[in-house]
């Protein structure tokens, strides 16, 4: 059927919010939903490069789209949030037991504006903002924004200004010619290719791990800046509501810092969630155990591997052209480098990185090693779309402030 992918969009939100303010639990309807939820999905996937044509943007709604799917089965299906209970009905690792993982300090107000409050809450509470199931890593948002409303927006103005000149000066630089030269396709391989690898292109991989990473949080932190300052604005909620959408710079001293510390948490509930899922009530492994310790890592970045192959299909490439899969499935294998290291380094210089705050060396060291291995890995990931949006339809930001003030300062 042809219609603009951005109505599966809502379809999925006001579907799935509706499902879990207004049905039990446990109802079968839930599971009913679901196959339709991935209909709507599947077809915002593959019809967003038919209708828009800017990738960055056609990505941005498959991956919300996406995005709202996985999160309805971890809190819908899997989890079973409950408008009675206001809270998961069960927690994966007391389902056996079969009690309540949450009970209600206070019997909710039934009515329908309360269902669809709840419904919209649960559906739009990514990182589970002060309640037991927030990430153990979340950010603080510093006081001095929490307490004053005009120096939030301000902040949070100034911060969506810096992500779309970030953006924008991204898209004035691109060009097809460099692409061409060192970011193709046969580039991607490193170690295997080592002779023929020149200082110039390995400085531009390098450069190209920062640009990845500098465009992914740009565009990310940039929309949830966006909605943080409507809602504040608007008085829907308060500044507290809206903590920092990544860690603090510092924390990019390691992998495992990384990804659990700097990057954002919006995934982890349902990547956590649906990986013990696979794990423990499909493939019935043991809840503890160095299986468990070791594979359920592998299963969370392989579950992330897949949701990225798949928006990665809602810009036009085909699911064996995206090197997502090849990206995060190897993140795990250099944490346990990473891990394997640290006692070796205390051992070698009497500190243990594993216990306490890093000191400067140690966070100096940590980011070399996260550039040298976001050097080699990220290209796996990157190449391919830079191949893909080369002709380009790759612009994110609508206006090119930069473009402007620079024709004017040279027609002037």
């Amino acid at each position: 059927m042809d219609y603009h992918p951005l109505l599966d969009l809502a379809a999925v939100v006001l579907l799935s919010a509706t499902a879990i303010g207004f049905t039990p639990a446990q109802s079968l309807f839930r599971s009913a939903l679901l196959p339709v939820l991935c209909a709507l999905t599947w077809h915002c996937v593959v019809w967003c490069p038919r209708y828009i044509e800017r990738s960055a943007w056609a990505t941005s709604v498959g991956g919300y789209t996406l995005a709202y799917l996985f999160h309805y089965l971890d809190v819908g299906v899997l989890l079973s949030w409950d408008f009675e209970l206001q809270g998961p009905t069960t927690e994966l690792k007391s389902r056996k037991g079969g009690k309540p993982a949450a009970s209600p300090r206070s019997k909710p107000v039934d009515n329908t504006a309360s269902r669809l409050q709840f419904g919209f809450s649960v559906l739009f509470s990514w990182r589970f903002l002060n309640t037991p199931h927030q990430p153990r890593n979340l950010p603080q948002l510093d006081e001095k924004l929490q307490q004053s409303r005009a120096r939030f927006l301000a902040h949070t103005a100034l911060t969506i200004t810096v992500c779309y000149l970030v953006l924008d000066a991204m898209d004035c630089s691109a060009d097809p010619a460099i692409t061409a030269t060192f970011y193709s396709l046969d580039k991607v391989a490193f170690f295997s290719r080592l002779r023929e690898v020149s200082a110039e292109e390995a400085v531009m991989r390098f450069f190209a791990a920062v640009g990845l990473g500098a465009g992914m949080i740009s565009v990310q932190r940039g929309v949830y800046c966006i909605v943080a300052f409507v809602c504040v604005a608007a008085g829907c909620g308060e500044p507290a509501d809206w903590p920092p959408f990544n860690g603090p710079w510092s924390e990019i001293c390691g992998l495992r810092r990384f990804w659990s510390g700097f990057w954002h948490q919006t995934n982890t509930h349902r990547l956590k969630v649906a990986a013990g899922f696979l794990m423990h009530d499909v493939l019935r492994l043991p809840r503890r155990g160095k299986v468990a310790r070791y594979l359920r890592p592998w299963t969370v970045f392989l579950l992330s591997a897949l949701f990225h192959v798949a928006i990665d299909a809602s810009s036009g490439m085909v699911p064996s052209e995206s090197g997502a899969l090849r990206f995060f499935l190897i993140q795990p294998l250099g944490i346990v480098i990473e891990d394997t290291a640290r006692p070796l380094y205390g051992a070698l210089y009497g500190t243990a990185t594993s216990t306490g705050s890093p000191t400067v060396r140690e966070r100096c060291l940590g980011a070399v090693w996260v550039g040298l291995w976001m050097a080699w890995t990220a290209p796996a990931y990157l190449y391919p779309v830079l191949s893909k949006t080369s002709s380009g339809r790759a612009g994110v930001v609508p206006f090119s402030v930069i473009g402007y003030v620079t024709r004017r300062l040279f027609t002037a």
